[in-house]
């Protein structure tokens, strides 16, 4: 018998659980965020959720879970399961104990470590080894239910939150995949939380400014965490320079922001201790860059600041 499942997320990290629960042959319905302002010009975009959602042909709503119109939709539809990947929003308790099953949440990271919204950024900028998925039953607190799967994966030494979270995705839709018979018949069991609770919250552009006096390490994870995404800022001559990826150098030394040497694919730059080894930029209104081409056209001089 194939169940009803609602799926309810927005950004693209949960397109590939709405292809998982359509090529398993559910019956779905879908759920997003509104249509929003986000390109040049005032034009209206889709969330890549609604975007893949009408290329399947599903039906899609753009309500509020404090609608009562969603609360009809979704009784109607007389659901086993909700499929829930990075919505953005809250979901009430009449909401909640709709589901004949559970609703589910796939969270990146290993409950209760990492609660909130940026778990996979907050394992990178703290220097975890290991992170991992966990599927969980959704309750009124914030990420505080059930435990019914979890499963580890390792992060590299160098490795991005993006490049993670692209790899925690596969992890997770794999993990579902593999479960999926017992999930929509109801044959899982259900673990509380154990254990130290952790909670990340939103970055905001201001908390992301390079302060070269900390300690190199520091900056490196922080640029591994967030690079382009919001974008981690210094100055360089007076504009903004946002810095995409750098090595870390423990031999690099001098004033905290000084570029202490320009090489042909970076340049190097100290910090309060040890320092960087700048290999990607993006300069105030250009496109991202190779250092190469940064050196090539901005010719930093040993000795100029960054700040």
């Amino acid at each position: 018998m194939r169940p009803n499942i609602v799926c309810m997320g927005s950004p693209e990290c949960a397109v590939p659980f709405l292809d998982l629960a359509h090529r398993k042959e559910a019956n779905l319905i879908v759920f997003t965020r509104k249509d929003k302002v986000r390109c040049r010009g005032g034009k209206l975009s889709q969330t890549p959720v609604k975007k893949r959602a009408l290329e399947l042909g599903l039906p899609v709503y753009e309500l509020s879970m404090k609608n009562d119109e969603a609360h009809r939709v979704i009784a109607d539809f007389r659901p086993d399961l909700y499929l829930v990947v990075a919505y953005g929003q809250i979901l009430p308790q009449r909401i909640l104990s709709l589901p004949k099953i559970v609703p589910l949440n796939v969270h990146f990271s290993l409950l209760p470590k990492y609660r909130g919204p940026i778990p996979v950024q907050a394992a990178v900028q703290s220097g975890d080894d290991t992170t991992g998925t966990t599927v969980m039953v959704m309750d009124k607190e914030l990420d505080t239910g059930d435990i019914i799967y979890q499963e580890p994966l390792s992060i590299a030494p160098e490795e991005t939150a993006a490049k993670l979270f692209g790899r925690l995705i596969d992890l997770s839709v794999d993990l579902l995949d593999r479960n999926w018979d017992d999930l929509t018949a109801g044959r899982f069991t259900r673990t509380p939380q154990t254990g130290e609770a952790s909670y990340t919250k939103l970055i905001r552009k201001e908390d992301l400014v390079v302060d070269w006096t900390r300690h190199a390490l520091e900056l490196h994870r922080m640029i591994r965490a967030f690079a382009f995404n919001p974008g981690v800022r210094a100055r360089f001559r007076d504009k903004l320079l946002l810095v995409g990826s750098a090595q870390w150098r423990p031999d690099i030394a001098g004033a905290p922001g000084e570029i202490v040497a320009v090489e042909k694919k970076g340049f190097a730059v100290a910090c309060g201790e040890g320092g960087l080894f700048l290999t990607e930029v993006q300069p105030e209104c250009k496109c991202c860059m190779p250092a190469a081409s940064f050196i090539a056209g901005y010719r930093p001089q040993v000795g100029e600041k960054l700040c």
